[in-house]
């Protein structure tokens, strides 16, 4: 029964997901997704509570995957820059990706409502930069950084990468963000925080 339960769960995210890429979230109802799924609405409320919901479950799993990648390049090197340089540019290209944007800004207005920002922030990012704080914990370990606060280091790291680029992207002041622009402001980013950290 459990089986059987998952499976039309994720039935309902696979048909979410064609919705939202067909129309959009803010046009996208819990009656279409109902409908294409060839059940009630009863139904679906017993697996989600909201289209927001299903929404940040949709992008969870699309995103998930990416980011398993970006925070898997981290890997001990000699070369510590250029791993962060490596890892920045892969981060900064997906966290600027419209889809991911488009998330971010719906989870923000929508952060209170039955705890999705939390539930967001522990699945998706929260999980990624521990990753990061134990890669900076080894590099310390390493003498390849300075010893300090190892979670601060990696919200630091992460202010740094973001810096240039996330509030004008969220505000849709800038919607492109070139791949010189973008490898000029890891660089910088990355100067900057081994400036703070280095031995």
């Amino acid at each position: 029964m459990r089986k059987k339960s998952e499976e039309r769960r994720q039935a309902i995210l696979d048909i979410a997901a064609q919705i939202f890429n067909e129309v959009g979230v803010e046009q996208a109802s819990m009656s279409e997704i109902s409908a294409r799924l060839g059940g009630s609405k009863a139904t679906l409320y017993n697996y989600f509570s909201s289209k927001e919901e299903i929404f940040i479950e949709v992008m969870l799993q699309h995103a998930g995957q990416q980011f398993e990648l970006v925070f898997g390049s981290l890997d001990e090197s000699d070369d510590l820059p250029a791993t962060l340089q490596r890892f920045g540019t892969l981060y900064l290209q997906t966290v600027l990706q419209p889809e991911i944007i488009a998330a971010r800004r719906l989870i923000v207005y929508h952060a209170e409502r039955a705890k999705l920002g939390q539930t967001m922030y522990e699945r998706g990012p929260k999980r990624g930069w521990t990753v990061a704080a134990e890669f900076l914990k080894t590099a310390m370990e390493r003498k390849q950084l300075r010893q300090a606060d190892t979670w601060l280091a990696a919200l630091q790291l992460r202010g740094l990468l973001e810096a240039e680029w996330m509030e004008v992207r969220m505000l849709g002041v800038v919607t492109n963000v070139t791949a010189p622009k973008l490898r000029g402001s890891v660089e910088r980013a990355i100067d900057a925080f081994m400036r703070i950290y280095a031995i």
